[in-house]
């Protein structure tokens, strides 16, 4: 009969997980992130080519009624919209922070100037 006691194992390489690489800037974090950013590029190509959606027909689909199918898709148009209205701030945000750390940066560099300038006037 099999013992019941937990032992520790070592180790092996095999084992070990490995550190994943660092996401690119922009790609998507999360499966649920790359599922909203397909919906949205999904929603942009109908919106973009005029595509007429047969809502009867998505409908009888999901056994649901034409005025209910239309209105499934309205509602994930305003999330899509949501979701891309929100993406936009962030990038916003993300942008004036980094031309805030890069003004701090450009003044800190003229003070340096500005220190080397009046060190080789006193001297």
């Amino acid at each position: 009969m099999a013992s019941n006691k937990v032992t520790k194992a070592k180790a092996t390489k095999k084992a070990v997980v490995k550190p994943s690489p660092k996401r690119a800037k922009g790609a998507p974090e999360t499966s649920r992130d790359l599922l909203e950013e397909r919906l949205e590029f999904l929603l942009t190509c109908i919106k973009e080519t005029g595509m007429k959606i047969n809502y009867a027909a998505v409908g009888r689909h999901y056994g649901i009624s034409t005025h209910a199918a239309y209105l499934r898709f309205l509602r994930s148009k305003d999330y899509v919209a949501k979701l891309v209205s929100a993406r936009e701030a962030a990038q916003k945000s993300d942008e004036a922070q980094k031309d805030g750390e890069d003004q701090k940066d450009d003044e800190a560099q003229k003070d340096d100037e500005d220190l080397e300038i009046t060190e080789d006037e006193e001297a």
